[in-house]
């Protein structure tokens, strides 16, 4: 029963660090990504706001298509998972998975910081409509994920080191769960992206 609660014990201190450490990551990753915009030479701050004017006039005019904009976003949402889920089964999956984690946290400050740059008081709406709720579910179920693909890489590692032997099937089963639950995760926020948040953005442009 000791050794029991002694395993359990290390597990949610382990978790616990790794939660931690992911959350400090994805506050640098958003912040060096909205720092970023600030940065950027005029031609590609051009770039940048045409780049907005394009997506926002979309927007505006309706003429966003859900057989383009639904299935990119959903394969990229999906290979992403499935990425960071395999490479959790191999050790030198670890980095990989840690930079990936990065560059979702840098790519939503950049976003957020480049409306913010161009639009001001406006770029404020914008941003809680173009993150709440798709992209707030987004990062809570990155973050359980890469949290179980670390902790499975890590596992595996010290197991190597150690020489220990590990219940494979027992892991790879809640493994799989985990998967499963992240696919359906992100087929529900890549919904809501396409047909909520299009519309919380118009209802902005009309009051502005």
């Amino acid at each position: 029963m000791n050794k029991i609660m002694d395993k359990l014990n290390k597990r949610v201190t382990i978790n616990r660090k790794l939660f931690i450490f992911l959350f400090l990551l994805f506050i640098i990753g958003l912040l060096v990504g909205s720092l970023f915009t600030t940065i950027l030479k005029d031609s590609d701050q051009t770039l940048v706001k045409d780049s907005l004017n394009n997506f926002l006039t979309s927007i505006n005019k309706n003429q966003l298509k859900v057989e383009t904009t639904f299935l990119p976003a959903l394969f990229s949402q999906i290979v992403y998972v499935l990425s960071v889920w395999l490479l959790g089964v191999s050790i030198l999956g670890l980095p990989i998975v840690i930079i990936l984690y990065f560059s979702k946290s840098f790519t939503l400050g950049f976003s957020i910081g480049s409306l913010l740059y161009h639009y001001h008081t406006k770029g404020i709406l914008l941003s809680i409509a173009y993150i709440f709720p798709h992209q707030i579910i987004n990062f809570f179920i990155y973050t359980i994920l890469t949290i179980y693909s670390l902790s499975l890489s890590l596992k595996l590692l010290d197991s190597l080191i150690h020489k220990k032997r590990l219940d494979f099937r027992f892991i790879l089963n809640k493994y799989l769960f985990i998967l499963i639950l992240s696919l359906v995760g992100v087929i529900i926020t890549s919904s809501l992206e396409i047909f909520v948040m299009p519309k919380l953005i118009s209802y902005i442009l009309k009051i502005f």
